[in-house]
């Protein structure tokens, strides 16, 4: 096998075991002081949250989502935090991510150079909320969505960071092992 095969083969493997501790993480398994630590982040986010309501941008992307999706009773559906209206998960995690982003207060990973809170929270209070999850299960897929994050983040590296936000690449991954681990999804799957 030539460098190229092994370096695809490391980086499947590494995805893989990344993949695997997404899907077999449990609550009971996190050290306290990490389960704090989301919880103080999740206050921080709420508050970057909440600091976007009357942000032009935030208001277009909540009046294109309230044209495009479902409005729904109060006590379904997800909700999007700077009107207090119940829409799809989709359509909250949208506008709540617009919202903790706008005032660029949101935490920062330097390592990874990465603002995890925006793209983490907004997907796992969502699908949490539709899917009527408890807190239990909100807290670990937080902390599976931030892992992978901030570990794909490091392992794109600064250098990165000069073409891509890492946060809308690494981003990516890490809201989907959030949403993955509320979902169920297995390694596999993961």
């Amino acid at each position: 096998m030539n460098a190229a095969g092994k370096d695809k083969a490391s980086a499947n493997e590494s995805s893989a075991t990344l993949a695997r501790f997404a899907a077999e993480l449990k609550f009971e398994d996190i050290p306290a002081p990490v389960l704090r630590r989301a919880e103080d982040l999740f206050l921080d986010w709420l508050a970057s949250a909440l600091a976007g309501k009357g942000g032009r941008p935030v208001e277009v992307i909540e009046r294109f989502a309230l044209a495009m999706g479902p409005v729904l009773a109060n006590d379904s559906g997800a909700e999007v935090l700077i009107s207090r209206r119940a829409t799809s998960a989709y359509f909250a995690a949208m506008v709540n991510a617009a919202a903790s982003h706008y005032v660029e207060q949101d935490d920062v990973h330097n390592g990874s150079v990465f603002h995890p809170a925006t793209v983490v929270f907004p997907p796992a209070l969502a699908l949490a909320q539709s899917l009527g999850k408890s807190g239990k299960d909100f807290l670990l897929a937080v902390v599976a969505g931030y892992e992978v994050g901030i570990r794909v983040g490091e392992f794109l590296g600064r250098s990165h960071y000069r073409i891509f936000p890492p946060t809308g690449t690494a981003g990516t991954l890490a809201a989907a092992a959030a949403a993955g681990s509320l979902l169920g999804l297995n390694a596999e799957q993961m």
